[in-house]
């Protein structure tokens, strides 16, 4: 597997994918409980049809407020409290009617654990195991068997969403730490880089300085001193003040040759050296690496 960002942005988070799957889930643990609800031996068919549009109206709940709070869509107006509240609310009516309207209890259970705390969503469950049992207990008044067996079914209910739900809640907190993990390095590596490329600016800043030091500014010198000396030049030896301003020429156009290819981001271009007509040759007291400052 290729790590995050090798092949582009980073693939979103599982909690922040689209609900499809979920609405699935969710759409068939609700269809499979109206029809249990309408096929049930009892209440009376009245009572079985309340239920079942109970439990049918949670779905367009879901749709309209539980998306959006599942998505952490605060657009929508609907807090994940006021929609568990009101999931909850068409639950327990039908619930205490109709035994096998429990079973949305596992459509129920996963959004509460994503919508609230743990202790919270713990409570939740509980209401929605307790009241259930305690309503039709005192409704239908059944038998001892069937209460019991009806005890222990709403205990195993509850046991099962409780550890699904801590172990999901225990998942999507490593996943939500790693996620922070991946950002603060993303975020580091884009410093690094940063801090690289402005110390690449720098060297290259330091590498022109030299570069216009060694070229450029040497150069400009030349063509000052031999300025002074054409001036100087000009009454008594007119030949070589004309030698001393083609060498400027020379120097001004090598000047130009070597700024060019600076810009151009390339090395200077190396021109030979004819030490016989170097600026300053021909001075009194000059040597092969310069001339000698003549006094005054």
């Amino acid at each position: 597997m290729s790590p995050p960002g090798a092949s582009g942005a980073r693939e979103p988070d599982e909690w922040a994918r689209p609900l499809r799957p979920w609405d699935g889930y969710f759409g068939v643990v609700w269809a499979v409980t109206v029809v249990l609800v309408l096929g049930a031996a009892e209440p009376s068919w009245p009572l079985r049809v309340v239920a079942a549009a109970l439990v049918g109206l949670t779905l367009p709940w879901y749709l309209w407020a539980g998306r959006s709070a599942l998505l952490g869509d605060t657009a929508a107006g609907v807090p994940e409290r006021r929609y568990v509240l009101g999931a909850v609310l068409l639950f327990l009516p039908a619930a205490v009617l109709v035994g096998e309207t429990q079973l949305v209890t596992f459509a129920l259970a996963p959004q509460c654990f994503t919508l609230l705390r743990l202790g919270a969503a713990l409570r939740v469950l509980g209401v929605l195991g307790a009241v259930p049992y305690v309503g039709w207990v005192l409704v239908w008044r059944p038998a001892a068997g069937e209460a019991g067996f009806r005890l222990l079914l709403a205990a195993a209910t509850f046991a099962f969403a409780a550890f699904l739900g801590r172990w999901t809640i225990r998942i999507i907190g490593q996943s939500r730490e790693r996620a922070a993990l991946i950002a603060e390095l993303e975020a580091g590596r884009e410093e690094i880089a940063r801090l690289s490329a402005a110390h690449g600016a720098l060297a290259e800043r330091e590498r022109m300085s030299r570069e216009i030091h060694d070229t450029l500014a040497q150069g400009f010198t030349s063509l000052l001193m031999l300025s002074q000396a054409v001036e100087s030049e000009l009454d008594d030896d007119p030949p070589r003040a004309r030698r001393h301003v083609a060498l400027m020429v020379r120097t001004a156009r090598e000047n130009l040759a070597e700024a060019r290819a600076l810009v151009a981001g390339v090395h200077p271009p190396i021109w030979p050296v004819d030490r016989s007509r170097t600026p300053w040759a021909g001075w009194p007291g000059a040597t092969a690496t310069g001339p000698v400052p003549r006094p005054g």
